[in-house]
């Protein structure tokens, strides 16, 4: 098969080329850097000719509401208008879970940027997969940068049952191969355990002695982002639960640091 990556030099999307590419299939690695930019639109017509699927792993480091809805209604709204006219059988998108709930993403400008970009893609009328993940343990590494300042940590507070990064990659390669959905198919996976970003973070702290470039004296957390998002509302209910746990995921990795 013939698969466009959108987002392919991310995190997420990387790993999800590589599983492609491992399987035998074509896959068209969408990027600006490779004269595909979605938010204007440009380069998306040649890269959809002829695929079978494509997958959309964009992503965009802001936490403003203004900017994560800007950016993902421009994304989605192109990638639909695109495949309409190529002929594309399958959208794929992935989500976050609880994302899409207006009682975790009220305080979360990202999230209701991806709330947005999901809502298009289901009302598109085009087969769609979306696939709703926890928090990748990957992440927390960013997370961390962006809430120290000096020898001080300050995390929101979230309640998550984080997962590797390979493991949805891996799905996410499963369901772009598989038939399309008649309509609109959605899939959760999460971890096997419940815990917070600062555990996270501590966890990883011990084991590589530093977590996100950082070692922080001082690891706290507040729920600043919501008492949905702080007491469970990122983990979804009927999911497919992974086998990778933190402490197999950080004898696997090496220092993410």
């Amino acid at each position: 098969m013939k698969i466009v990556v959108l987002g392919a030099t991310g995190t997420i999307g990387a790993k999800i080329t590589e599983h492609l590419q491992t399987t035998g299939h074509e896959v068209v690695q969408a990027s600006r850097s490779r004269g595909v930019d979605a938010a204007t639109g440009e380069g998306l017509h040649d890269a959809f000719t002829g695929a079978n699927a494509v997958i959309d792993c964009l992503n965009i480091e802001t936490l403003s509401e203004k900017k994560a809805v800007r950016f993902f209604s421009k994304t989605s709204h192109n990638v639909v208008r695109v495949a309409r006219r190529t002929g594309l059988t399958h959208v794929l998108c992935v989500g976050i879970a609880g994302a899409a709930d207006p009682k975790v993403n009220a305080a979360n400008g990202y999230y209701k940027g991806k709330a947005v970009q999901e809502k298009i893609y289901q009302a598109s009328g085009l087969p769609v997969t979306v696939i709703h993940s926890t928090q990748w343990f990957e992440l927390i590494d960013n997370l961390v940068r962006r809430a120290s300042v000096g020898p001080v940590t300050l995390l929101p507070t979230m309640r998550m049952a984080p997962v590797a990064a390979d493991s949805v990659a891996r799905l996410v390669a499963d369901c772009a191969v598989a038939d399309p959905p008649s309509g609109v198919q959605r899939v959760a996976i999460r971890g096997p355990e419940i815990t917070t970003g600062v555990d996270m973070a501590q966890a990883i702290l011990a084991a590589h002695g530093r977590v996100g470039g950082r070692r922080p004296r001082i690891l706290k957390q507040v729920p600043f982002l919501g008492k949905a998002t702080a007491t469970g509302g990122l983990i979804p209910q009927d999911t497919i639960v992974d086998d990778i746990t933190l402490e197999a995921w950080l004898g696997m990795a090496s220092s993410p640091t």
